[in-house]
């Protein structure tokens, strides 16, 4: 069962959380009652309430923004709130108290947390005598997983659950779609609930207290494919998934693995489970560290410029070479620019001429002691990383970061190693490919520790025309344009930065593909509304035109229609050139506007010129 995550000598406090989260299911979600008191908290018209009061609550939209003051301005909000909405808060907040465990919060700082929105209802509400073991029962709070907290207590887990269940309320098959299996329940919430990538530990959550015999713990879609692939029989591996119908086919393998092995005590998270699906980094005490990010081997991040592959780039190795990486942006490239001081990331950028002989291994000229020239076996970046991670101690990560890597002949770049870079392929795998390499005669395979992690920006070539052969041992990740990252650059200029961003790919995408659009990074750093101009006027606008090649109409229906931006003055024909076919045919010199008016960017959203203003 999904249910047993250790022996119950370590774990035996799993039974008192999963009861805990049946009462909240049962007199919460099939019924309208509450957790802790007799009265009706969880009603339809309850849960719309809180929701659209957090879904208020001032600048809520990043994970800093909600650390920060979230929980100040929830309080302060619930001064005026009804005492049944102060209960169903801190009901809220105890249910998303019991998923995550305590390695960073002990159960009194749950307890804690409660019992400051709980007294904050006038009158309070007294606790049930029968249910007061639900709070002050440290093995309640203990939690299942760990979970980073600085993304757990904030607005999209938060508003993820209340929107959650006031449409279940509203279903009118809710007592079957709790019904087990929860195949159905996981169709619908996928269909009926928007999910973003900051929404995932709460869904995951849900899924796990409600269904805990079914649904594992495993937070993404790329661990389950993992596990698909590197534990189900062919029939599974084959079975068409997508987020409706993945944890499915994951819980056809443990039932198969159950029945296998004549045991129920089976966890993806150890032994022998973990051994057929991911490499964990241990640390010094040997303890595995369950949460960590799951990474395939081969990573390409793709997407059009200034979608943040740079900036990813460099959480993502930290990330993979200590197990997380900072939420501070800062914290974050010091770290980084220390693991590339260690040796334990390397990066290059592959261009049109670079080859094989650069990232592999080539023959360099040497002077011998005789005065003469000899070519020497040298080796290249890839060789030279590959010998570090060989030799590292208890499999520490290293990554080779390839920027641009589209932009070289892939398949001549790496030759024969093409094939290596199998996960099944690498040393000491059941698959296990040495090659023999042309120059210096060794034998050489890839370690299981080593990472590649490539960008492509999509605006040089596109995904489709990558080399199969690549595609196939690759994990490609799209990154997209995110204008709701630019609300902060937005109330600093006093543009609308997020609809600007939106209106203009749009329009993009209309014109040209998904590949060409335009990434919120150029904006993030903006901070006075000549910073956005000075954007606008030399890294928008000219991408823009290489973009389209220089046809400036299609640049003009881009930024609105107008010339609010750039300005087309005609040209005369030259003379003697009337009867020479141009008679339809009309010339303009394109000027980018040094001045931009003032309310250029609200027209660039509306779609008006300045002469239908006029």
């Amino acid at each position: 069962m999904a249910r047993w995550i250790g022996p119950r000598t370590e774990y035996d406090y799993i039974d008192n959380i999963l009861a805990a989260a049946d009462e909240w299911k049962h007199r919460c979600l099939l019924a309208d009652g509450s957790v802790f008191t007799d009265e009706s908290l969880w009603t339809s018209a309850n849960v719309g309430e809180l929701e659209q009061m957090v879904l208020n609550i001032e600048s809520p939209l990043t994970t800093e923004q909600w650390g920060l003051q979230g929980w100040t301005q929830l309080k302060e909000a619930l001064k005026d709130a009804r005492p049944e909405l102060v209960r169903l808060t801190a009901e809220t907040f105890w249910f998303m108290a019991l998923y995550p465990d305590t390695k960073e919060k002990p159960p009194s700082w749950k307890r804690d947390r409660f019992n400051e929105l709980w007294t904050m209802a006038v009158p309070p509400g007294d606790l049930s005598d029968s249910r007061h073991h639900l709070i002050y029962d440290d093995k309640v709070l203990r939690g299942v997983a760990n979970v980073n907290y600085r993304a757990w207590w904030v607005y999209f887990p938060f508003t993820y659950l209340l929107k959650m269940v006031r449409l279940l309320k509203a279903e009118p098959q809710r007592v079957n779609l709790l019904q087990e299996p929860p195949w159905e329940f996981i169709r619908w919430l996928v269909s009926n609930v928007d999910y973003r990538r900051e929404m995932r530990p709460m869904r995951l959550a849900v899924l796990y207290l409600l269904f805990p015999d079914y649904v594992e713990r495993v937070e993404t879609s790329g661990q389950k494919r993992l596990i698909i692939d590197g534990i189900g029989n062919s029939i599974e591996k084959n079975t068409s998934t997508d987020t409706a119908n993945e944890d499915e086919v994951v819980y056809q393998i443990r039932k198969r693995l159950e029945g296998d092995g004549r045991t129920t005590e089976l966890d993806f998270f150890h032994p022998p489970l973990t051994d057929l699906w991911v490499h964990w980094k241990t640390g010094e005490s040997g303890e595995r560290n369950e949460n960590e990010s799951v990474q395939p081997l081969n990573v390409i991040l793709y997407g059009p410029p200034g979608t943040g592959k740079t900036y990813e780039t460099a959480g993502r190795c930290v990330g993979i070479c200590d197990g997380a990486a900072p939420t501070d942006a800062e914290q974050m490239r010091v770290r980084y620019r220390e693991l590339v001081t260690d040796g334990r990331i390397e990066f290059v950028t592959f261009h049109q001429s670079y080859g094989y002989e650069e990232f592999v291994e080539g023959l360099r000229p040497e002077t011998g002691s005789d005065a003469g020239i000899r070519l020497k076996a040298t080796d290249g970046v890839l060789k030279r990383i590959a010998a570090r991670a060989r030799e590292a101690s208890e499999g520490e990560p290293y990554v080779l970061v390839i920027d641009e890597i589209n932009r070289a002949n892939v398949s001549k770049v790496l030759g024969e190693l093409i094939t290596l870079l199998e996960e099944d392929k690498r040393q000491g795998a059941d698959n296990e490919v040495a090659v023999t390499l042309p120059h210096s005669k060794d034998r050489f395979t890839l370690p299981p520790n080593l990472h590649l992690l490539g960008t492509m920006n999509t605006a040089d070539r596109s995904i489709a025309l990558l080399d199969t052969a690549l595609r196939r041992r690759f994990h490609f990740e799209e990154l997209v344009p995110d204008p709701d990252l630019l609300e902060e650059a937005a109330e600093a200029t006093g543009v609308s930065l997020p609809a600007v961003l939106a209106t203009m790919n749009e329009r993009l995408e209309w014109l040209l593909d998904r590949d060409h659009l335009i990434g919120h990074a150029w904006f993030m750093t903006a901070r006075t509304r000549e910073d956005v101009d000075e954007v606008m006027r030399h890294k928008i606008i000219p991408l823009l035109a290489e973009y389209f090649y220089e046809d400036w109409a299609k640049v003009c229906a881009v930024l609105g229609g107008g010339d609010d931006f750039v300005r087309g003055e005609p040209l005369k024909r030259p003379p003697g050139l009337e009867d020479g076919g141009y008679e339809e045919e009309e010339r303009r010199r394109w000027t980018v506007l040094k001045v931009f008016a003032a309310d250029a960017y609200e027209r660039l959203i509306g779609g008006q010129t300045a002469a239908d203003a006029e």
